[in-house]
């Protein structure tokens, strides 16, 4: 009787044992972040960990429906997408704001490339394909605001390319 008792208890045993081994083996789907959630994360990449940038602080007291679109939308929904890498994402962007002449956000983007790896050299040739795509007004206006952004964090000035 003991050793029944025994051999059932160890039975009883390694089953509950393996039971709980396979539930902690199976893959738990990843947490799917809110709009926000993805915002925010995209946020505190752009600016190495420190949280939401101050000139979105500042954006969030001064037009609050504003700020919410932007990280929700903007940040959340686009920039939080995984198709391009942070560094082209923001090369890319950078073209846009050159082509519309958007100094404000070119600046503030030029700062996050840097944060992300981007460098001078490859800055440059954002100015440089601009003069094509959006004319030579738009790149200048651009190479101001860059040099100004390169002295900001002690760039070497002027850069100059392989090329």
């Amino acid at each position: 009787m003991n050793r029944l008792f025994l051999t059932s208890a160890v039975v009883l045993a390694v089953v509950i044992v393996s039971e709980t081994q396979a539930q902690e083996t199976v893959p738990q789907p990843p947490k799917v972040l809110t709009r926000q959630e993805r915002g925010e994360k995209v946020m505190n990449s752009f600016s190495q960990g420190q949280g939401l940038p101050p000139h979105f602080q500042q954006l969030q007291k001064d037009f609050p429906e504003l700020a919410d679109l932007t990280l929700k939308y903007a940040v959340g929904d686009i920039w939080g997408r995984e198709v391009l890498d942070d560094k082209t994402r923001q090369l890319v962007s950078l073209a846009g704001f050159a082509a519309e002449g958007t100094m404000p956000q070119f600046k503030v983007h030029a700062q996050y490339a840097l944060n992300y790896g981007v460098t001078p050299e490859e800055l440059m040739e954002v100015i440089y394909i601009t003069t094509v795509t959006s004319g030579y007004p738009r790149a200048l206006i651009a190479a101001g605001t860059l040099k100004e952004l390169f002295q900001e964090n002690n760039v070497k000035f002027p850069v100059t390319s392989q090329q």
